[in-house]
């Protein structure tokens, strides 16, 4: 176990070049961020780059709701939130409107009014409490074209109370299909590690806006390297005594080696695994009820780690130093056709295939960690810069938004942000020591 702590901290002294430049951040104004944000958005950034689309601006009218109806207050805050997590809108503040949101209700706006403002888009809702439940009924209006916009999830009856936020996710997830033509994922969840007083590390689960936070692994010892399948949570703990594999409460693994990562294949037929074998790591194919090894993919003298499946199961991304210092590489699912992608910097680390045939990694700069994203033919493109140290990235389901921690705000917390790096937002406010995010 020795081996392995004084391994992650030795390879984090390593320095790197710069990879890529251009990439600067600004804050936006305290108008596109709604009146509700709340003080997670006290620290957003937004980074300029020349592949970055604009925002939206979008009216959220205050829900209607009976006298003394508390629903409306949270749906105005977890609308407002999901939108602006979102990143495709800015949320236009109600001291600018011209119209009575109250008086119009749910029919036809004043086009002038709202159009005057500088809104694109409306949202108009009432909640109606019912014997079984909450009646919503949410309207999208667009005012630039005049016209009431069709979206999922605009009416929902029989709403329970503890569904409220599920429920307005599925709307808001609407808003974002209706605009872009692919429906939005809030309500999925993130699988992040944290380390406890005792040095106790816990495996915990949270929304894509961070709430609902939920323990998923505590056993007394370190758990790391979380990746979500249909399977279950799997990951290494070093309950054992020495690193191993685990489902859930199900040991995967049962041998002497230290196990560094894993992952199951998109089909789920398949664990490829870092290992340490005689010395130092391999990549080697797992049999997932078994744990036997079914193929050495590396043999090498040198350290493989980090591996990570593309979503067709062809290709594994992974780190190896077999050139002095840690560089990403692929290698096809059967051993054959390895070869290096990064050919800049000298510590670049944590590789995720992404949907979007892209791979996210942290690569070191000037000894401050950033992202960067690289293709299958080595074309770099940086995401961060001048905002701390950001590493363990990975990508959304859809592949439009990375889940990282960075420390700019004093301590690691969990941040996402869209896949072009421009809008940033910390989905945790509590201190803590967070990392290794997955999201499925």
């Amino acid at each position: 176990m020795s081996k392995f702590r004084v391994r992650a901290v030795l390879c984090l002294s390593f320095p790197i070049l710069a990879v890529a430049a251009s990439a600067s951040a600004q804050t936006p104004d305290a108008s596109s961020r709604g009146p509700d944000s709340g003080d997670l958005f006290d620290s957003i950034h937004v980074v300029v780059g020349p592949s970055a689309r604009a925002l939206d601006p979008i009216a959220i009218a205050e829900i209607a709701c009976p006298a003394g109806e508390k629903a409306c207050q949270e749906a105005n805050r977890i609308l407002d939130r999901d939108l602006t997590l979102s990143g495709y809108f800015k949320i236009l503040d109600s001291a600018s409107f011209l119209a009575d949101p109250a008086k119009e209700g749910l029919g036809t706006p004043g086009w002038p009014a709202w159009f005057n403002i500088g809104a694109h888009y409306l949202i108009k809702g009432v909640i109606t409490p019912g014997a079984k439940g909450l009646d919503l009924e949410f309207r999208l209006y667009n005012i630039t074209e005049k016209r009431a916009m069709t979206v999922k999830g605009q009416s929902q009856s029989a709403v329970p109370r503890d569904g409220l936020r599920r429920a307005v996710h599925t709307f808001a997830n609407g808003v974002i299909e209706a605009v872009t033509g692919t429906p939005g994922i809030f309500g999925s969840r993130i699988v992040v590690t944290r380390k406890k007083e005792n040095h106790e590390r816990v495996i915990e689960s949270m929304e894509m806006d961070g709430s609902g936070l939920s323990t998923v692994v505590v056993n007394g010892s370190i758990n790391m390297f979380p990746r979500i399948s249909s399977k279950g949570v799997l990951y290494t703990s070093f309950l054992p005594g020495i690193p191993q594999l685990y489902v859930g409460k199900k040991r995967i693994t049962h041998d002497d080696r230290e196990y560094r990562g894993a992952q199951f294949s998109p089909d789920g037929k398949r664990i490829v695994a870092s290992v340490d074998i005689d010395g130092q790591s391999d990549l080697v194919l797992l049999d997932p009820e078994t744990g036997a090894e079914t193929l050495r993919l590396t043999d090498s003298e040198w350290d493989e780690v980090s591996p990570s499946w593309s979503p067709d199961g062809r290709r594994v991304a992974f780190v190896s130093s077999r050139t002095g210092r840690p560089q990403i590489h692929v290698i096809n699912a059967d051993g054959t056709g390895e070869r290096r992608l990064t050919m800049a910097g000298q510590y670049n680390t944590t590789p995720r295939f992404g949907p979007n045939g892209l791979i996210v990694f942290a690569g070191m700069d000037e000894f401050v960690l950033d992202l960067f994203t690289v293709d299958l033919a080595g074309n770099i493109t940086r995401l961060t810069q001048g905002q701390g140290s950001n590493k363990d990235p990975c990508w959304s389901p859809d592949g439009r938004y990375l889940a990282f921690v960075s420390d700019r705000a004093g301590k690691w917390r969990v941040w996402i942000m869209t896949q072009d790096g421009r809008y940033q937002f910390p989905i945790t406010d509590k201190v803590d020591t967070w990392a290794q995010p997955d999201w499925r």
